[in-house]
């Protein structure tokens, strides 16, 4: 065990700075934050979304009306919600130490009840993720209490799974609507809906959403509430479920099964599969990926460009539309600055009228960008850079001047138009509706778009003092705005959902997708009547129609992804040749018998009844510790009702919010101790002590590791300033390391310093780092009580990162990512060292086909000067059954805190060659091993068990060596000489909290092989 954290030491060392990679999280822009408060929520915002603030305040608060009701608890703690006026805002957060992705609508920090959600363009989708997250923050705080210390004991005793902590927020916050239903009638159609317990990726959201849509239908929705509150007491799932509705989670699953197969088997009648009717162009099961839409034909029909992620990254390619042959990848996404996202949920793509080229938006830095590609060249060959905060939906007028689109700034999302000779942009509908979705007319003088705006088709008939949150935003239909009037017309009036618009090749009929039936079908609405018929039946939904002459492209979700399918001849379908039946849902719905989210933004507050039991105790204002854990509830100090507002505090007399400017306030993140006092050894003990503000813009971490007096502890501090653009960290340390000689006698190393550390992010795939560490280290013989040796030295590194990597089970498996890096130490004082590092890591991965991936490494450095770095090369990193050739070089302080370890080399010992230069290479072809392991005695399931094949090579030598790569056996064969060779197989897999890697290598030289191997067992991911 000595042996062990000795190694740990040598390795993790802070001044020994290694390749390390990770994409880059840029703050392109300086905040200045205000809040606002109501009675419940704090709303952190800044300039440009102050009526997003007001619209989250008051749509949390009708939020937590319906919460409360349905879970009979009250908030012992305020809630912080942290508004962003765009997702290219958000994803600057330091509340989250990762970067969020597209595909993130926003998250809930619970240890400090935290908030942080974006404004994307739609208000309904707006009102939906606050419903969503505050149900995390709610739920979160019922169970498991307030405050970090509660939350941290509850969540060791017990964590409420992601099916029902997705599927719970779902729920709350849409109860049950037809794109939810789509998800479960695909899933239970082609046979892959899971058991509860087996639930994964998007369906924990979905598939959880639709059990506990299914309790509340069989046993009543107050269900919900109680199963929550006898979870909290029994800190059980399981028995939670059995108290409150009197089956466990296995018979749940049996019986939810067989209401969705009653539910939707009955559909595969009245409904037709999308391949019944049209081209299956594109196919999500072949290339293994799960998005394929965006279809969008060219202006002669022959091509239909799209957006996909079959390569891992989302990319538009352009195919045939006649036989559906790929013609090329036009636009490779997501690993250069300027292509950052291509908005794969709210995607568009349009043809020049002349079919040489398309445009589409795209992060690009700190905004979106309008990018043109020449599709013959396949290249962008003219970007523009659009002051606003998010960029969606592109259309080419047909005269070729101009290019319409839906953009947002502050809280707005309008219709605007780019003069692409001038740069000149037009803003067509200023207003705080939300505009998505524009199409041009043929003509050129009309566009039809989806609107929340209901009868307002002009902004001055608005009431006084109008907002939003009043408003019935979640209605979407279909409107046209006339160009040369610069009025909008209303084309539809219904209580569905309209989407997709778009227009006839001859102008004379719109087409758009509606749920009238309880299914995304095509609708269209010839423009001089008042007509609307169906033109398609699907199973599940169509969205995304492209019409060019006489075919109709568009994207259908089935089978578990989406796909592009082709119609041909759309406009001979003609009123009444296809009659659409209501959903099973759509029913209930007509019939009052479910109630959508919405019907909850208006309620009133209304008293909160308290769970029936037994006892009768009011369990809502729980706090949970220690007591937490010894099932002793007590109720939280009346003192916690004092964090609540009333109006006239958070209110004008004019009825307005009164803001507030931020203050810097540090709060704990995560408080850990313990002590104790020996009076042989004294005061002995461990703390771990973060903090942060609210915005996470400021961060310290405190560590301490008492042990007799200070000269034997270990304590460090450090502080890290986030804001800006370049990332800044300070830090003091002291550690104390222990030795034992073979003399007898026991050495301590005592390492003192302070640390500089910089970091400058180009774009989320390339920054540069620079870090300084002053380091005092005096080695120490106790028994003798003297000194053995000093060292003072200043230590500086620049280097330069790159990744692209997309990551899968146990590491990266697609994408590059390399490390070029300096590293200096001058001759500053008498105790100093004199070294210069180069050093340089590149790592590529390869996919082959899903899961399978070839991924090669090449690595290399150098160490020059008075004291030059030793390079150890041998072994795996983080081995755990380790082995040392020579043993464990603890005798010359300098090879434990100024060299390196270079792995993996498998097949050989930690110190199998020592040092001035090296080079390493790795190969290896990682595969899926076992995907499913089940044993019935001892129950034992595994699951993604990965194996890999490979071969390292690699040498380290000194400088005056001369070095030789091969030479020539005795009998003329050639062989590896001062080069060291290994190859073998490994499997990796998770057990708990760790990936568990072990791997079987033998040494070789090309000419001789080992006749045994080595064992290799080690932690973390491969490289």
């Amino acid at each position: 065990m000595k042996r062990l954290q000795i190694l740990l030491v040598i390795l993790l060392f802070p001044i020994l700075a290694v390749a390390q990679f990770g994409k880059n999280k840029v703050q392109y822009t300086n905040f200045h934050w205000e809040y606002l408060q109501s009675e419940h929520f704090d709303v952190y915002y800044y300039p440009g979304a102050e009526r997003l603030a007001e619209f989250v305040a008051d749509v949390a608060e009708s939020s937590y009306v319906s919460l409360r009701s349905d879970f009979r608890y009250d908030l012992v703690d305020r809630v912080k919600i942290i508004v962003y006026k765009s997702h290219n805002d958000f994803e600057q957060t330091n509340v989250s130490s990762g970067q969020p992705e597209e595909s993130v609508g926003g998250f809930t920090e619970f240890f400090k009840n935290r908030v942080v959600i974006p404004f994307e363009g739609d208000f309904e989708q707006f009102r939906h993720v606050i419903h969503h997250e505050l149900t995390h923050a709610v739920s979160m705080q019922m169970i498991y209490g307030a405050g970090v210390q509660s939350i941290v004991m509850g969540m060791m005793r017990f964590q409420i799974p992601l099916w029902l902590a997705e599927g719970l927020a779902e729920y709350e916050s849409l109860r049950w609507d037809t794109e939810s239903d789509m998800y479960i009638r695909d899933a239970a159609l082609n046979g892959y809906l899971p058991p509860i317990r087996a639930m994964y990726g998007f369906m924990n959201y979905k598939g959880g959403q639709n059990v506990l849509y299914y309790i509340a239908q069989k046993y009543g929705r107050q269900k919900i509430g109680e199963i929550l509150g006898k979870i909290k007491i029994n800190k059980s799932v399981e028995r939670g479920l059995k108290q409150s509705i009197g089956i466990g989670e296995k018979d749940l699953s049996k019986r939810w099964h067989k209401y969705v197969k009653k539910q939707y088997w009955p559909d595969i009648a009245d409904r037709l599969e999308p391949e019944d009717f049209a081209k299956k162009m594109t196919d999500h099961v072949k290339y293994q990926n799960f998005i394929n839409n965006s279809p969008s034909l060219s202006p002669r029909g022959d091509k239909i460009a799209f957006l996909s992620n079959k390569s891992d990254y989302f990319d538009i390619y352009v195919m045939s539309a006649i036989d559906g042959k790929m013609l090329g990848r036009v636009v490779k996404g997501q690993q250069t600055m300027n292509l950052e996202e291509l908005h794969w949920l709210k995607p568009g793509i349009t043809w020049s009228p002349d079919g040489r080229e398309i445009a589409f938006s795209a992060k690009s830095g700190a905004r979106d960008a309008l990018h043109i590609a020449n599709v013959r060249k396949r290249k962008i060959v003219k970007t523009y850079k659009i002051n606003l905060d998010g960029i969606f939906s592109p259309t080419w007028s047909p005269d070729g001047k101009f290019i319409a689109f839906s953009g947002i700034k502050n809280g707005e999302s309008d219709l605007y138009r780019l003069n692409l000779k001038t740069g000149k942009l037009t803003n067509f509908t200023n207003d705080i509706f939300s505009d998505l979705e524009p199409r041009w007319s043929p003509d050129g003088k009309k566009l039809v778009f989806i609107s929340d705006r209901g009868p307002y088709v002009n902004s001055s008939s608005l009431p006084e003092n109008f907002k939003i949150q009043n408003h019935n935003y979640s209605n979407h239909d279909v409107y046209v705005y006339d160009v040369p009037g610069d009025s909008i017309a209303r084309i539809t009036k219904t209580k569905f959902t309209e989407r997709d618009p778009t227009w006839s090749p001859d102008g004379q009929k719109i087409l758009y997708v509606s749920d009238k039936n309880g299914i995304f079908n095509l609708f269209v609405h010839p423009v001089h009547s008042d007509t609307t018929y169906p033109i398609t039946n699907v199973l599940t939904g169509v969205f995304q129609p492209s019409w060019v002459g006489d075919k109709l492209a568009f994207t259908t979700f089935y089978n578990g992804g989406y796909d592009i399918y082709l119609m041909q001849n759309p406009g001979d379908i003609k009123p009444g040749d296809i009659h659409l039946k209501d959903t099973e849902f759509i029913k209930k719905l007509k019939k009052g018998k479910v109630l959508l989210a919405t019907t909850y933004r208006k309620l009133k507050e209304e008293p909160v009844r308290k769970l029936p039991g037994k006892s009768g105790e009011n369990y809502r204002h729980f706090v949970f510790g220690r007591d937490f854990q010894k099932n002793v509830f007590k109720q939280a100090s009346k003192k916690a009702k004092n964090v609540f507002l009333d109006s006239t505090q958070y209110k004008s007399a004019s009825g307005e919010y009164k803001t507030h400017p931020y203050r810097l306030k540090f709060t704990p993140d995560l408080v850990y101790g313990n002590a104790g006092y020996s009076q042989f050894f004294g005061v002995q003990g461990s703390t771990v002590l973060s903090l942060s503000d609210v915005l996470g813009n400021q961060r310290i971490d405190i560590y301490t590791n008492l042990f007799y007096d200070l000269r034997n502890s270990d304590y460090q501090f450090a502080y890290y300033y986030l804001p800006r653009r370049v990332n800044v960290g300070i830090g003091a340390f002291h550690y104390a390391y222990f030795f034992a000689t073979g003399w007898n006698t026991i050495i301590r190393d005592r390492n003192y310093g302070g640390s500089l550390y910089l970091s400058y992010p180009f774009n989320r795939y390339q920054r540069l780092d620079f870090s300084s560490t002053f380091l005092g280290i005096d080695r120490r013989d106790l028994y003798y009580d003297r000194i053995l040796y000093r060292r003072r030295v200043l230590v500086s590194g620049l280097s330069y990162v790159k990744d692209t990597a997309v990551w899968g089970w146990t590491g990266p498996e697609n994408g590059m990512r390399a490390n070029i890096s300096v590293t200096f130490s001058p001759k500053v004082w008498k105790h100093s060292m004199d070294f210069k590092t180069v050093r340089l890591d590149y790592r590529k991965y390869i996919r082959l086909k899903k899961g399978y991936t070839f991924a090669y490494r090449i690595a290399g450095g150098a160490s020059f000067g008075r004291n030059p770095q030793k390079f150890f090369l041998g072994g795996m990193n983080n081995w755990i059954n380790l082995r040392f050739k020579g043993g464990l070089r603890i005798d010359n302080a300098d090879d434990v805190y100024f060299s390196s370890f270079e792995t993996p080399l498998r097949g050989y010992d930690y110190y199998e060659q020592i040092g001035t230069r090296f080079f390493l290479t790795n190969f290896e072809i990682r595969f899926p091993f076992i995907r499913y392991f089940i044993m019935g005695t001892p129950p034992i399931f595994l699951q993604n068990i990965r194996g890999t094949l490979f071969w390292d090579m690699g040498s380290a030598w000194e400088n005056d060596k001369a070095f030789r790569f091969f030479s020539k056996t005795p009998f003329g064969n050639l062989r590896l000489d001062d080069v060291l060779g290994g190859y073998g197989f490994g499997v990796r897999i998770f057990l708990g909290y760790f990936l568990v890697r072990f791997d079987t290598a033998w040494k070789t030289n090309i000419a001789t092989t080992s006749r045994s191997p080595r064992y290799y067992l080690s932690l973390g991911a491969e490289f």
